[in-house]
């Protein structure tokens, strides 16, 4: 059974694709990182930052630091969810646990902690979220990470 962070919501659900494996036959370290990746940008869709905030708004997001744990080889086949939630979003700072797992076994097969910072894209430099978006991204902060 998935042990998920009461603060995470689910981001991400897919199947292992035979295309996505190494020549051992695991879901090669490039595809983890897409299927965080894609979490990362559904996560951030909760909060309303997607297409619209960077035209309407000209704020973003750049990642500046990932570390990546993993612990179960995922098999072509294989069944997977992640699950995310934010350990710190404050001021400019953002630090979002992705929690990958089995999602027929319910076995924790990958963590990824993502560093990122907020930036006005007009100025090139990082500045802090809105108030808006501050607040919506409180509903999943977990202050016990």
């Amino acid at each position: 059974m998935i042990q998920a962070h009461p603060k995470s919501i689910l981001t991400h659900r897919s199947v292992v694709q035979q295309w996505e494996c190494d020549h051992m036959g695991h879901l090669n370290v490039r595809h983890y990182m897409a299927k965080f990746d894609d979490a990362a940008w559904n996560m951030f869709a909760e909060l309303g930052i997607n297409k619209k905030y960077f035209e309407e708004r000209n704020g973003g997001v750049a990642a500046v630091d990932h570390h990546v744990v993993y612990k179960k080889e995922m098999l072509a086949g294989d069944s997977i969810s992640i699950h995310s939630h934010f350990a710190i979003f404050s001021g400019k700072k953002v630090k979002m646990i992705h929690k990958m797992y089995d999602a027929i076994g319910g076995d924790l097969v990958a963590e990824c902690e993502l560093f990122a910072v907020h930036m006005d894209q007009s100025a090139r430099k990082a500045s802090d979220f809105p108030e808006d978006i501050t607040a919506k991204a409180l509903v999943f902060l977990a202050t016990d990470e």
